[in-house]
């Protein structure tokens, strides 16, 4: 089970917001490994990765959210445009150990 959340902005933060899925949702709490991505006014992209802690995936755009805000405000609230991805994949099934 493996599933990919990306989310784009095509203007400043609160503007008309894009989510695509690919997968399928986990349905217990797992770790995510996350990339945000910035583009300043003079065409500058910058990225940054992260991993966010066990969470279901409605808890994660909160999560990243408040991240993008705090990567914001280091480049003084500039930036034109946001996206961020996220993945996550799940643990094995512990095996049914039969007996003989």
């Amino acid at each position: 089970m493996s599933c990919t959340i990306t989310y784009m902005t095509s203007q400043a933060p609160g503007a008309e917001d894009r989510a695509l899925t690919r997968g399928t949702l986990p349905r217990r709490p797992v770790g995510w490994l996350a990339s945000v991505w910035m583009l300043a006014p003079n065409g500058e992209k910058t990225t940054h990765s992260f991993n966010v802690p066990s969470c279901m995936a409605a808890d994660l755009v909160p999560a990243i959210g408040e991240r993008i805000d705090a990567l914001a405000a280091e480049n003084g609230n500039t930036c034109t445009q946001f996206g961020w991805s996220a993945s996550a994949h799940g643990t094995r099934k512990p095996r049914k150990r039969g007996t003989r």
